[in-house]
């Protein structure tokens, strides 16, 4: 759902965790664990890879 593997060029208004941080703030504030997504994006990716907003 990606935007930009799709061919789509979105402006980015949501930093991702990579890796869900689950409460961590190591793995919260790690830029390496960071990525530019469209908020569409990222609530997608939520919803379907971490099994949705606060878990």
């Amino acid at each position: 759902m990606r935007c930009y593997e799709k061919g789509r060029l979105t402006p980015v208004t949501v930093v991702d965790h990579i890796t869900p941080h689950k409460g961590d703030p190591e793995l919260f504030w790690d830029k390496k664990n960071w990525q530019p997504l469209c908020e569409t994006c990222h609530n997608i990716k939520t919803a379907t890879e971490d099994g949705g907003f606060g878990n």
